[in-house]
């Protein structure tokens, strides 16, 4: 006799809701949601953000992001060519002359339910990118402006290390005074000594960048600015500009403590300059950390010389989601953890600095990307990089907010700042140039 089984007809039932189960989850598990994620980089950088992509799609089996990368070269017409067609990638780094316009034409995705209506709060002013209503988000990582210095050469000349400390920052008088002890020529004769001969110079005292963020600093450090805060006037032919700009040409003419245009093109690049020892202060980036610590040298960093103010400027490019995204919550999940400095090695490695706030102001969190890496960041970073990024960046440099930038330096600022750099003109009458030039393409800000 058969025993009764009462689940036996159910039986059938369940053998297929738990296929159907099954099915679902395999066909789940083989089909996670797809984000495009575009960005540029050296081949070191490309190698850790393609490591953290690795890294993010083992965490995230619903999501699989799908890095592109592309070459500086040719990445801005790339990306447009995609966005023309329908189809450009969920999340990007963009260029500010793209994301500004693109934000206003609705194309890039507001990120206001994402980050709330004050991301300030979280995130350091200075990484903060608005178009009128539309908040763009926060740049990719940030850096800031600094004074790196080969300290053989400073041992040698007797010559005080550059400040951490911003509350302790080089007069510009001071500043000159040494780098004209640092400056020698090729038969060992200082730019303070009699007999010098500045077209025989072996070993500069300085070198600066000739773009916006190796003067800008200056301007505002001596309490100018580049443009009006509503962006209807550019404001470099202001006394304080002018001064800052002058001072920085004299260091090349006047002082001979710097390279000219043409000697700069003629020599290394600049890690190459301060490890060789043909520089003793390299005005750089804080990118260029990661470069310093490779080379293996005697080097460290401090504060810029100041003239009433220690300021310096913070530098970033936009990261952005496209509106044209079919996956916007998958996609701000990768958005957030590209930046993240406890996943991302190029934070300890000395490329990127952070965004957030928390990570200058914490310890801990502060000692996740400055103590990473043994021997990357030098001991004195926690002034000269933290504290100085955090508490001595008052303005956002006008990439963040200027309309028509692209127009202004490219057609006006650019070629008329060149001719200070290059001798031909003094500051004040270039920058009236520019201010000339400039006028008729400003268009306020965003």
């Amino acid at each position: 006799m058969r025993r009764f089984d009462p689940l036996a007809a159910l039986r059938p039932l369940i053998a297929a809701a738990t296929l159907a189960v099954a099915t679902a989850s395999l066909a789940h598990a083989a089909d996670p949601v797809e984000i495009r994620f575009a960005f540029w980089g050296s081949a070191f950088e490309k190698k850790d953000v393609e490591k953290a992509i690795a890294a993010f799609n083992a965490a995230h089996p619903d999501i699989r992001v799908v890095g592109q990368h592309i070459p500086n070269q040719g990445y801005v017409e790339k990306i447009t060519t995609q966005l023309a067609a329908g189809d450009p990638p969920d999340v990007a780094y963009l260029d500010q002359n793209q994301a500004f316009p693109w934000a206003a034409e609705g194309k890039i995705l507001d990120l206001k339910p994402y980050l709330g209506d004050n991301p300030e709060k979280t995130f350091l002013k200075s990484t903060v990118y608005r178009a009128g209503d539309t908040l763009i988000g926060t740049g990719l990582a940030t850096g800031v402006i600094l004074a790196y210095y080969n300290k053989d050469l400073f041992d040698a000349a007797g010559v005080p290390y550059p400040p951490a400390k911003a509350s302790e920052a080089w007069s510009w008088d001071q500043f000159v005074a040494y780098a004209k002890k640092l400056t020698k020529d090729r038969n060992g004769k200082t730019a303070d000594q009699e007999g010098f001969d500045p077209n025989a110079i072996d070993t500069y005292g300085v070198s600066f960048p000739t773009w916006w963020g190796g003067y800008l600093p200056f301007v505002y450090s001596n309490g100018g600015k580049f443009a009006s805060d509503d962006g209807k006037q550019l404001l470099l032919d202001q006394p304080e500009a002018v001064e800052a700009l002058q001072k920085l040409q004299d260091l090349i003419y006047v002082h001979h403590v710097a390279p000219t245009p043409t000697q700069s093109h003629n020599l290394p690049t600049a890690d190459i300059l301060l490890q060789s020892k043909k520089v003793a202060i390299g005005i750089d980036g804080m990118w260029k950390v990661t470069d310093f610590a490779n080379l293996r040298f005697n080097w460290g960093v401090g504060v810029l010389p100041k003239l009433k103010e220690p300021i310096t400027v913070v530098v970033s490019v936009p990261k952005v989601i496209f509106a044209a995204t079919k996956h916007p919550k998958e996609a701000f999940e990768f958005y957030s953890y590209i930046s993240d400095p406890t996943k991302v090695d190029l934070f300890k490695e000395g490329l990127w600095a952070p965004h957030e706030k928390e990570y200058f102001t914490d310890p801990a969190k502060i000692s996740a990307w400055i103590d990473g890496q043994p021997g990357v960041y030098p001991p004195e970073s926690r002034d000269a990089i933290v504290d100085y990024e955090l508490n001595h960046t008052p303005y956002q440099p006008p990439v963040y907010w200027l309309k028509n930038i692209n127009r202004i330096t490219d057609e006006a600022v650019t070629p008329a700042i060149d001719q200070i750099w290059n001798g031909t003109k003094s500051a004040k009458d270039a920058t009236a140039e520019a201010v000339k030039n400039a006028t008729p393409l400003l268009q306020g800000r965003w």
